[in-house]
């Protein structure tokens, strides 16, 4: 996202399954200098129907609402909607996770802790078209260069595999997937081919591992 993109109006999409902080994030974004328009959600599901519907600038994620796995929930919807602005607002305070988000094609990451003041200047600057992280992550270049070359990779999965991919990793074989799922075991076995051919790998402890780009510390 750059500078002056928006309209006069800016459409901010909320997502969080919290309504209490839901509603602290709509104030403070209320007290910022712009024209908001503000939507609520507490899903990814419905995160990713209201930005199918159009007109949305910037939304506002949380990482751990109910049917989202850790960062999959964020790469779906820059994969799906790369002219969205995404900025995570999370609890985690975590420097590894902020450059994985960032890695990811996130503008922002923001903790939840921030004081009043300090929430409303970083909301202001996300929708001025600047990017703002609240934490001190890496500058690693290889590490940056191996998170986004993962989350591409991970991005290109559909949901049915990145669901098989998360049971992998916790070890399920292939008839306890299929049992989970509900699904025949010929076709995850094409599930698992797809993973790992897409993710350039060979073997379940290799999945397992790019699994854990995924997940995010509690």
């Amino acid at each position: 996202m750059t500078a002056n993109v928006f309209s006069d109006q800016i459409n901010v999409l909320v997502a969080d399954d919290h309504p209490l902080f839901r509603q602290a994030l709509s104030e403070a974004l209320s007290q910022t200098e712009h024209n908001i328009h503000i939507r609520q959600v507490q899903t990814l599901a419905d995160t990713l129907t209201v930005a199918d519907e159009g007109d949305i600038d910037l939304i506002l994620l949380d990482l751990k609402m109910p049917d989202c796995v850790g960062l999959m929930g964020l790469i779906e919807i820059r994969e799906k909607h790369p002219e969205i602005s995404v900025a995570v607002v999370t609890a985690n305070e975590s420097g590894q996770t902020m450059r994985k988000v960032r890695s990811a094609g996130a503008v922002g990451y923001l903790i939840k802790s921030m004081e009043l003041t300090a929430l409303v200047n970083a909301l202001d600057a996300l929708l001025k078209g600047e990017r703002f992280f609240s934490l001190e992550g890496s500058d690693d270049q290889q590490d940056i260069n191996d998170d986004i070359d993962a989350m591409k990779k991970l991005a290109s999965l559909t949901p049915k595999q990145q669901h098989v991919l998360s049971l992998i990793s916790r070890g399920y074989l292939n008839k306890q997937i299929a049992y989970e799922l509900d699904i025949k075991e010929t076709t995850v076995k094409t599930h698992v081919s797809e993973i790992f051919r897409k993710l350039g790998i060979f073997n379940r402890t290799q999945a397992a591992i790019f699994n854990q780009y995924l997940n995010v510390p509690e």
